[in-house]
C-alpha cells in the first residue's frame, strides 16, 4: 500500500475514531409544579434533573419550559424564577434563570442554543469539574423572601443532549495538517514523474 493510501486510510480512520467519540444522548425531565411562599418555604426548591453519564464534557443542547406567576405584593423580581444548574454531587458548579416570572402569569421558554456565551460558560464548567461524585444537570426555584411573596410554576421540564466530545490539543491539529500537507506534497511529485516519464 503507497503512502498516500495509507494516509487517507490514517484520516479516515482518525475521524470515525472522532465522530464515535462524539456519540450524543438526549435526556428530559418534566415536573408538574411548584408553590413557593416567602413565610413557608424560601430558598431554593429542586424539581429533579438528570444524571450525565461518565466522562461527559460537552452539553450541544438544552432547552426548557415553564409557566410562572409571582404573586407578591407590589414589587416583582424578574430574578424570581426557573433556574437551571449544573451540579457535583450536592454541590452547584454553575447556574443561570431560564425563567423571570411577572404578575402575569406566562409560559416562557428557553434555548441555549440562542446564548453562544452562555453555553460556552457550562461547558467551560462542565470541563472544569474534577472528582468522583456524579455530575447532574437540575432545574430549581431560588427566589428571594420578599414579603408577601409567591411563586407558582407550572409545566415544567427541560431537554438536554450532551456527549463525550474528542477535544483535540493544538498539537493534534498541527500533526494532522503537517500530515495532510506531505500527503499532498507526495501526491503532486508522483503525479509529476509520472507526466514526465510520459514524455520521456
Amino acid at each position: 500500500m503507497n503512502i498516500v493510501k495509507k494516509a487517507a486510510l490514517g484520516l479516515s480512520l482518525a475521524i470515525a475514531l472522532t465522530a464515535s467519540a462524539q456519540a450524543q444522548v438526549t435526556q428530559t425531565l418534566s415536573q408538574s409544579g411548584t408553590d413557593q411562599y416567602a413565610w413557608i418555604n424560601p430558598g431554593r426548591i429542586d424539581f429533579g434533573g438528570v444524571t450525565l453519564a461518565a466522562g461527559t464534557n460537552t452539553i450541544y443542547a438544552l432547552t426548557s419550559s415553564s409557566t410562572l406567576v409571582d404573586q407578591g405584593w407590589g414589587y416583582t423580581d424578574p430574578n424570581n424564577g426557573v433556574f437551571i444548574g449544573l451540579f457535583q454531587g450536592a454541590t452547584q458548579v454553575f447556574g443561570f434563570l431560564a425563567a423571570g416570572s411577572s404578575h402575569e402569569l406566562a409560559t416562557r421558554n428557553f434555548d441555549i442554543a440562542d446564548n453562544n456565551v452562555l453555553l460556552g460558560q457550562l461547558n467551560t464548567a462542565l470541563r472544569g469539574v474534577s472528582g468522583t461524585d456524579p455530575l447532574s444537570i437540575r432545574m430549581y426555584t431560588d427566589a428571594w423572601g420578599y414579603p408577601g411573596w409567591e411563586l407558582h410554576t407550572s409545566n415544567n421540564s427541560f431537554s438536554l443532549t450532551s456527549g463525550v466530545s474528542a477535544v483535540p490539543e493544538p498539537e493534534t491539529y498541527a500533526m494532522l495538517l503537517a500530515g495532510l500537507a506531505l500527503s499532498g506534497a507526495i501526491a503532486r511529485r508522483r503525479k509529476t514523474a509520472a507526466t514526465e516519464d510520459g514524455v520521456k
